[in-house]
């Protein structure tokens, strides 16, 4: 699933300068599969991503479309765009730990 709307964000926002910087980071499907959770990560933080979110949201229906036409079942899940501060605080302990290995 993720690489499939990875893709399909890809192919559809590649020509629109708002959406530049999006990346698609992981795709969470609740657990009746009837809401997929899209989460993106941009260099502009949260409130960067809540700026570009209105513009992201004119997708919605197109990708969907799209994604029901992908995959293999009857119904295509209701999309729900989040920032991805999971990504974020990855980041930080990688970078926490690369420098006390650097220091040791």
């Amino acid at each position: 699933m993720y690489r499939t709307i990875a893709r399909l964000f890809s192919e559809q926002s590649k020509d629109d300068a708002a959406l530049r910087g999006l990346l698609v980071t992981r795709v969470e499907l609740n657990t009746d599969k009837s809401i997929c959770n899209v989460f993106f990560f941009t260099d502009k933080g949260p409130e960067g991503f809540r700026e570009q979110l209105e513009q992201l949201k004119l997708y919605k229906p197109s990708l969907r479309a799209a994604l029901a036409r992908e995959i293999a079942s009857r119904y295509a899940p209701d999309l729900v765009f989040r920032y991805d501060a999971q990504l974020v605080k990855t980041i930080a302990i990688e970078e926490l730990l690369n420098s006390v290995k650097e220091q040791g």
